[in-house]
């Protein structure tokens, strides 16, 4: 327990206000993989919401599949956490409270499998979710193969029972037929009885959630809060106000099972959520990838300083309504309403959403987020984006390898504000490649412009790294030429617009 909080109760069963709605007579309708804050700020709170409408009526079962989760803290807590909302809506400041209940109970995937079991053959049950990241999605990730056992559990003791819905939140695209497959090849030794089964009674629905999670106040933010609630909470979560969870599949079906989209909030059902995705993939987390390199090579360590910022600012504002949104397929009045929505989120006071960490997998980022809307500019609108060319310029800046400060025989390192960092993006071998072919003892100065000619063509032209040759669309290998000539030469500062 933190110190500042060490003279407050913790929060539990007496801070629930009954007036909400009476959570023991609630039955447990879903299982959710997963412990985490995004999981608590959109699925628990959507379902809170859902209950206090009269709509849903049911609590969720959490399951900590790893050894690093909060499964105690929820039990200590009566399954009780409070949801912290902070932001702008509308230029206007918003802070609001309030104690989530949907929480029956958690139960750890390694010592409690025989009660995970016991959960996902109790009839009322229809509703599976999932966020055990990018790294346990995967068949050896292990958490497929807890899935194919619990569902093979339901076949065996639930074989005419009502239909289950799985719904994976993993920012992955098309988690939904990603995991159907998963599950059908682990189903294969298990015979045609079950694999028929699961295609009649189990269905997997593609998701996407927008929400951003702050994590864990800072101690004395966390003490501020908690003397005001009155009660220490280990579970403070923290979020933005804007809120999306869109979930693909029947409308009606999924409203029959799983009834949280009824008053108008953060779930979404619908029979295809491409518009959501492409607009959250393009138009938040596209400016999130565009910028983040030539944000930190300025020197400004948040997305909220950058939004702030004179001249970063200035150029966010551009690259995201001149350039991503003719970049994306969304008409162009609701691509815009929701780019300026992405405005206000980026400017929120409360949210400290660090560079650094947005820059992580940066080259896997800019093939998925940015580089179709770099081709899809072009080719629609006959010019170059000269915003992004800067930022794809940044981008190789920004990973350019280095020895200066660097271990003897390390891996690649880059150098930002005078510090250098090693390179651990998963597709930088092949940047490295490139830069490595120029400039084989990574020299610290300058390096000359018909050196960085030759790097720009053939890490532009590399399909494998885009997606696409970059380097083939008009203008713009020159554009991003002329852009990483100058941050190489002049510096940021000078190459700003």
């Amino acid at each position: 327990m933190h110190a500042a909080s060490a003279r407050l109760p913790s929060i539990g069963r007496a801070h629930w206000p009954d007036s909400a709605y009476r959570r023991d007579e609630l039955a447990e309708r879903v299982l959710q993989f997963g412990t985490g804050m995004l999981l608590r700020a959109l699925c628990v709170a959507s379902v809170d919401a859902a209950n206090r409408a009269g709509a849903f009526n049911g609590r969720i079962v959490v399951v900590q599949s790893t050894p690093h989760g909060h499964a105690h803290a929820i039990n200590a807590q009566d399954g009780l956490f409070t949801l912290v909302e902070r932001g702008l809506r509308n230029g206007s400041p918003i802070e609001r409270t309030q104690v989530i209940g949907a929480i029956s109970r958690a139960l750890v995937a390694d010592t409690e499998w025989t009660a995970v079991r016991a959960a996902v053959a109790q009839p009322e049950l229809q509703v599976i979710v999932s966020n055990v990241t990018e790294v346990g999605f995967r068949l050896e990730g292990g958490f497929p193969a807890k899935l194919a056992d619990l569902l093979h559990t339901r076949f065996e003791r639930l074989p005419d029972g009502p239909p289950l819905y799985v719904i994976p939140t993993e920012l992955v695209p098309d988690n939904g037929p990603r995991l159907a497959a998963m599950i059908d090849q682990l189903a294969a030794p298990c015979g045609d009885r079950f694999r028929g089964w699961l295609a009649t009674h189990v269905h997997f629905c593609s998701s996407l959630v927008d929400r951003i999670t702050t994590g864990s106040p800072p101690s004395d933010a966390r003490a501020a809060l908690e003397a005001q609630l009155g009660y220490s909470d280990e579970l403070l979560t923290v979020a933005e106000p804007y809120a999306l969870w869109a979930v693909e599949g029947d409308p009606a079906a999924l409203r029959a099972a799983f009834p949280i989209d009824a008053a108008p909030g953060a779930v979404v059902f619908a029979s295809d959520i491409g518009m959501y995705r492409e607009r959250k993939l393009r138009l938040l987390n596209g400016a999130h990838t565009a910028l983040a390199p030539l944000a930190l090579l300025a020197g400004v360590a948040t997305v909220r300083e950058a939004a702030e910022h004179p001249r970063l600012g200035t150029l966010l504002e551009r690259v995201l309504f001149q350039e991503l949104v003719p970049g994306t397929d969304i008409a162009p009045a609701p691509a815009r309403e929701f780019a300026a929505g992405v405005m206000e989120r980026f400017r929120n006071p409360w949210l400290e959403h660090e560079w650094r960490v947005i820059a992580t997998n940066q080259t896997m980022k800019m093939r998925v987020r940015v580089a179709p809307a770099i081709a899809r500019f072009v080719q629609t609108e006959r010019r170059v984006p000269d915003g992004l060319a800067l930022a794809c310029a940044a981008h190789l800046r920004y990973l350019r390898p280095v020895s200066e400060g660097a271990p003897q025989g390390s891996a690649p390192h880059g150098r930002w504000r005078g510090a250098t960092y090693p390179i651990v993006d998963a597709d930088l071998p092949l940047i490295a490649r490139h830069w490595l072919a120029v400039d084989p003892d990574r020299a610290s100065g300058p390096l000359p412009r018909d050196t960085l000619e030759r790097l720009t063509a053939h890490a532009l032209g590399d399909e494998a790294l885009w997606g696409c040759s970059l380097a083939r669309l008009p203008g713009f290998l020159e554009a991003t030429t002329r852009a990483l000539a100058r941050l190489e030469h002049e510096g940021v500062e000078a190459t700003l617009p």
